[in-house]
């Protein structure tokens, strides 16, 4: 992609999640990120066919991001150890929190099954690689009910306004595990 289609697709990440931060989801339309954004419509569809592919594409990168570990970019926790799994839950929660206006995090405790779908398939994609196996537990299950747990703890950190830090919230729901 050359430098002219980045700052485009920028201009309709921006739009997009600033609209988001003001409405929910099921409510911003194509057009008013083409409004947001100051682009035409021949543009948008140019980088993405729907505002769910929009939306995709915004997960792909993030959650690529986050699994390759911390970088420059990471401002807010740049000097986060990523090498456990409470590190890199850590890392995500602060991406859930800080990138995209919060919209992550927003869209999580919204339920909005896009996004939740595709964090859920990367959060089991995690846990299958970084767990243990549970003796006497189906291993697809445990996978389940880890992203169920991890999930409802997200939606309850989102809900209380994220009082706590990324990292307390990766080590509690390592001390749920056990």
């Amino acid at each position: 992609m050359d430098r002219r289609q980045r700052k485009t697709r920028q201009a309709i990440y921006t739009a997009f999640e600033e609209l988001m931060a003001e409405q929910h989801y099921s409510e911003v339309t194509v057009a008013q990120v083409i409004k947001r954004a100051d682009i035409g419509r021949s543009t948008f569809y140019a980088h993405f066919e729907t505002k769910d592919e929009l939306l995709n594409q915004m997960c792909v990168e993030m959650f690529t991001h986050i699994f390759e570990g911390v970088d420059e970019h990471c401002i807010t926790h740049a000097t986060l150890e990523t090498k456990d799994l409470a590190g890199m839950l850590a890392h995500l929660l602060y991406h859930l929190r800080d990138t995209h206006h919060g919209i992550c995090g927003k869209l999580l405790g919204e339920g909005e099954p896009h996004f939740t779908a595709y964090f859920k398939q990367r959060l089991a994609e995690l846990f299958t690689r970084e767990m243990p196996k549970q003796p006497n537990i189906p291993a697809e299950l445990a996978t389940e009910l880890l992203v169920a747990a991890f999930c409802q703890e997200i939606a309850w950190w989102v809900k209380g306004g994220y009082e706590h830090s990324p990292e307390q919230i990766a080590q509690w729901f390592r001390n749920f595990m056990g």
